[in-house]
């Protein structure tokens, strides 16, 4: 009998008295799928179901909140509350198990974690008074206004801690009547429960605080009120972070005492996140952004899982099946939590099993999912069906077509992609001689790898799909005669910026785009990048860590407006460190006024001559809509999408692409 690739991750398991059918779970990630009043959407069932359906073993369902008086963090969070919710509860669990998966629903109380404007008149509150504000260092322009608000928390009487228990309690019991097979305690992330149990956030002087058990007298009571409201054998998980990365705040050797205390008490798993969610720094650990290695924080569980006896659940940042494989067989974690991954490709589980690895769509770690902090539902840069299963169910097209793409960028793959899998006859057409577009220039700057597996998946959906591909064929009018299409999509992509003005005609510039491409070679040690944007600085951190170049980036705007159309919190503040530790100099309100043999000649705080050997100029690309425009005069259906519309970001390129090709019936 042959042994499947992936033996360990697709073993059974049990947390408690739970069987599950693998050692994968879907980590709780908030959505705004629910309605305003906090009740479950025949949306937020798809959502889930299609995940279970896709091979996850258990299913847990996102952040819950137990009491809605004490705040809301989402506009449109899910609630379990009051046992008017139980109907629609119950139809979210039962939509999970018809699959065969187990689910459990994540119980909490925001505590910080509240966003003030929801409930004005409302004040959050936690063990301490404590007063921070969340994002300090990145472009107000950039980052939500409230983000950079100063939070006043107050503390909790004694009393209310009483209601707060019991609320818990009552939650949970919701959830058993529900039809759900397990509950899961939120103590991290900086959340209720979590500012009791941290000594950076707890600086009470009574029972609840000092000492660790101090701290964590509260965790237990609500603990014992759920066990005796749930029984024995219902199982009860507990999610905490394994270190906060906040200064004052808990490490790895304190949270493995914790995990012994709950086990103890009588905790069926524990999952282990990491990071805090009231500052943008310890933030960015909860949702590991494309710059932080695949499992970050990994090591953490296992540290954790050594203290243990009970299962240990690993999360953060997990990919690939063999890197999932790899830590079950070396028993450094018993389950695998997938979220973001399972927000790219539901059928990452199945997928796994079948050995069809190379179909997996993998995520980016952009952290686009993450708009729900600007009240948005959930969406995805890879995955355009993520939040809309309902909208868009992958069935056939009532009538097959013959479908023309022209351009092999990501808006023109993935028109070409769900075209030919609901069954369209697909002819796509590349100038260039590999398919990719931009993103072969997308991920040659440092921690950009993430992208390369969209690319790789993009290319292999093309191969097996058996679309027909004409590399190195600039699709012309004549070509449409000679073979009439039903429908053709425009995705030519955008031009390469235009050749450089006065006064950056000097011999020694060159575009950003040639570099990245690889067609300027640059000699000599001593660049200058002009530019304040992603592509400048994205570019520059290229040079000086790849190419150990000196650089100096001039950018004539205000520091807060350097790398404003890179994502405030996961992106622009890393880049801004990486930056300094590579040492690149950054000149803002500087503008040009000459480029010599020498250098740049600059004004600014003062007139100086910057010596350099190169000058790397970022322009914006164009849109490359002159192809459309020609074509349009000879076909009837004729549809433009991605950067030859307008220049933008992946997400628009793989959203328009997908829509394009979904709409052709």
């Amino acid at each position: 009998m042959k042994m499947r690739k992936f033996y360990h991750l697709f073993q059974p398991g049990n947390i408690g008295r739970m069987r599950l059918r693998n050692r994968i779970v879907m980590a709780p990630i908030g959505t705004n799928l629910a309605d305003v009043n906090g009740a479950v959407t025949q949306r937020l069932i798809h959502w889930y179901a299609e995940r279970a359906w896709g091979g996850a073993g258990l299913i847990i369902v996102e952040n819950t909140l137990a009491d809605v008086r004490f705040g809301r963090g989402l506009a449109q969070q899910l609630r379990i509350d009051h046992p008017k919710f139980t109907p629609g509860l119950n139809e979210l669990a039962e939509a999970v198990q018809a699959s065969g998966a187990k689910i459990a629903i994540q119980i909490n109380i925001q505590g910080a974690g509240v966003d003030p404007e929801l409930e004005p008149d409302m004040q959050p509150v936690g063990p301490s008074a404590i007063s921070y504000m969340f994002d300090e260092t990145s472009p107000g322009i950039a980052s939500a206004p409230r983000l950079k608000k100063v939070k006043h928390l107050r503390a909790l009487e004694k009393g209310e801690i009483e209601k707060l228990r019991a609320s818990f309690t009552q939650a949970a019991g919701i959830a058993k009547a529900a039809g759900f097979d397990a509950i899961e305690i939120h103590g991290a992330h900086g959340y209720l429960l979590a500012g009791f149990m941290s000594p950076a956030t707890n600086k009470r002087e009574d029972t609840y605080g000092g000492d660790l058990d101090g701290r964590l007298k509260f965790v237990m009571e609500v603990y014992r009120g759920i066990r005796e409201q749930v029984g024995d054998a219902f199982p009860i998980l507990f999610r905490f972070s394994g270190r906060e990365y906040m200064d004052g705040g808990r490490d790895i050797e304190e949270s493995r005492l914790i995990a012994g205390k709950l086990e103890q008490l009588g905790v069926d798993a524990l999952h282990i996140s990491a990071g805090i969610s009231m500052k943008a720094e310890p933030f960015t650990w909860t949702n590991p952004p494309t710059s932080f290695p695949q499992g970050a924080f990994i090591g953490d569980a296992h540290a954790i899982k050594k203290a243990v006896q009970i299962p240990v659940i690993g999360v953060g940042k997990i990919r690939d099946p063999d890197f999932a494989e790899k830590l079950l067989e070396a028993g450094r974690v018993d389950f695998i939590a997938l979220g973001r991954s399972l927000i790219a490709d539901p059928e990452w589980p199945i997928k796994a099993a079948e050995g069809r690895v190379r179909e997996i769509r993998r995520c980016i770690s952009c952290n686009r999912c993450m708009r729900i902090m600007s009240r948005k539902k959930i969406r995805c840069a890879v995955n355009a069906r993520a939040g809309l299963e309902r909208e868009f169910p992958m069935t056939p097209a009532a009538q097959s077509r013959r479908v023309a793409i022209v351009g092999g960028g990501p808006a023109g793959m993935e028109a070409a992609r769900v075209a030919a899998s609901r069954g369209h006859h697909v002819t796509l057409f590349e100038k260039e001689r590999s398919l990719g577009g931009q993103l072969k220039l997308a991920v040659v700057p440092p921690f950009k790898n993430d992208l390369g597996g969209i690319l790789a998946y993009l290319r292999h959906q093309i191969q097996i799909l058996g679309v027909e591909v004409r590399l190195r064929h600039e699709i012309r009018p004549e070509h449409l005669k000679s073979k009439p299409f039903d429908v053709v999509v425009i995705a030519a992509g955008c031009e390469p910026p235009r050749e450089p003005s006065p006064p950056y005609t000097h011999a020694k510039v060159v575009r950003a785009w040639d570099v990245l491409s690889g067609k300027a070679k640059l000699s000599g040690k001593r660049v200058v990048v002009l530019g304040g944007g992603r592509v400048a600085c994205e570019t520059a951190e290229f040079l000086a860590s790849k190419r150990r170049k000196e650089v100096t980036i001039i950018h004539p705007g205000p520091v807060e407006e350097m790398g404003r159309d890179l994502e405030p919190i996961f992106e622009w503040r890393l880049l801004m460190e990486r930056l300094r530790e590579c040492k690149v100099t950054i000149l803002t309100g500087t503008s040009v006024t000459g480029i010599t043999a020498e250098g740049v000649q600059v004004q600014g705080r003062a007139s100086v001559l910057v010596p350099c050997d190169h000058v790397v100029l970022e322009e914006a690309p164009a849109a490359n809509q002159s192809l459309m425009k020609e074509l349009m005069r000879y076909a009837e259906k004729i549809v433009g999408i991605g950067d030859c519309v307008e220049p933008r970001d992946l997400y628009h390129a793989i959203h328009e692409g997908f829509r394009s090709a979904y709409r052709i019936a």
